[in-house]
């Protein structure tokens, strides 16, 4: 059985639309239990309205505090012990979950993670890791707005890190690694030294790639590489699997993502085709930054966006698709994977030190 503490009191939003996934979750993953992390009062009878009784493959756990987002969020993390993104992330902790999914604002489901579970050895900050792109050929985007600012040797984190997960998430063997810039010519210091780590790494690595071949998507067999999602780097033989930036560049790529595929949706309710695929976005709904995994810690910690005014079916999906990547990197041994990965960094600082072993 793959356990999950699910955290549905995030910042205080309302979580009976969350729950209407559930059915769903149980009925697809027979071997799915849900620890749900809410309110003592109508979780129980919102369940029952589903056909859901606590029991063996729903348990409940009450919390009383929820969580803001932006700069507070570390803070109130630390400071609030029955806050719901702490409960779920405590129980991953001592072993009564296998793994975490959280509503809370995304830079309290990082604090979260990275204060309960800690950094894996050779690790310096948490990474956050999202899907762009079709979910026939998606792109991990790392980092995907953990952190602003970066240095050299935390890119080169998130190449080792994302390429132990787009291994995982997309069974490929040595995953097609990318550095986001504007373009070669604008490469500031940082990325130049990254550049120079990344390729001294055992890493399937590219290059310095643009966001606009990340996002290109898949046409027909006859239309040109750089514009069907392949690498813009000189000699590519495919597409690539991770795309690695700032947590600053990531976030701004995202939310573009986002507010184009809303705009695409509404010319196409109104009559007129923009010429966008509807599943151009983060998983399944471009709305929704469902899925969005926190590497770099020692354990499994997934973000589920819950938003303001959003509807029920976002809200829902949202919540299936970190089930899933949560159950997948259960499943996939993706914290050993993580592990062997920076182990694989810590290696090489130490020969760059000329330290022995």
């Amino acid at each position: 059985m793959t356990r999950i503490a699910v955290d549905l009191l995030g910042e205080g939003l309302p979580f009976g639309p969350l729950l209407e996934a559930l059915p769903t979750a149980l009925d697809a993953d027979p071997r799915l239990v849900l620890i749900l992390v809410s309110p003592a009062e109508g979780v129980r009878e919102e369940l029952a309205r589903l056909g859901i009784s606590a029991g063996e493959r729903v348990l409940l756990r009450s919390a009383t505090h929820t969580v803001a987002g932006g700069p507070a969020a570390l803070r109130q993390v630390r400071s609030r012990r029955d806050a719901g993104v702490r409960v779920a992330a405590r129980l991953a902790r001592e072993g009564d979950a296998d793994a975490m999914v959280s509503v809370a604002p995304v830079e309290s489901v990082v604090a979260a993670a990275q204060f309960t579970h800690g950094l894996l050895p050779g690790a310096t900050r948490a990474v956050l890791a999202a899907i762009i792109g079709r979910q026939d050929a998606g792109v991990v985007l790392c980092d995907a707005g953990s952190a602003t600012g970066v240095t050299a040797d935390e890119l080169a984190q998130s190449a080792l890190l994302g390429s132990a997960y787009a291994a995982l998430r997309f069974a490929v063997e040595a995953p097609r690694v990318g550095l986001v810039a504007p373009r070669k010519a604008l490469l500031d210091p940082a990325r130049r030294l990254a550049d120079e780590l990344l390729r001294s790494l055992d890493l399937n690595y590219a290059g310095p790639c643009t966001v606009e071949s990340v996002l290109a998507r898949p046409e027909s067999a006859g239309q040109d590489r750089a514009a069907a999602g392949w690498s813009s780097v000189a000699g590519s033989d495919r597409r690539l699997e991770v795309a690695v930036t700032d947590g600053y560049t990531g976030d701004v790529v995202l939310s573009t993502i986002r507010g184009v595929s809303s705009w695409e949706r509404r010319g196409s309710a109104g009559g007129t085709d923009a010429g966008l695929d509807p599943a151009w976005g983060t998983l399944e709904d471009p709305d929704v930054r469902g899925g969005t995994i926190v590497l770099g810690v020692d354990g499994i910690a997934v973000h589920a966006e819950h938003t303001r005014g959003g509807s029920v079916d976002a809200g829902a999906g949202g919540l299936l698709a970190a089930l899933r990547v949560a159950s997948l990197a259960v499943r996939g041994d993706l914290v050993p994977r993580t592990r062997a990965a920076m182990a694989t960094l810590v290696a090489r600082r130490r020969a760059l030190a000329g330290l022995a072993g």
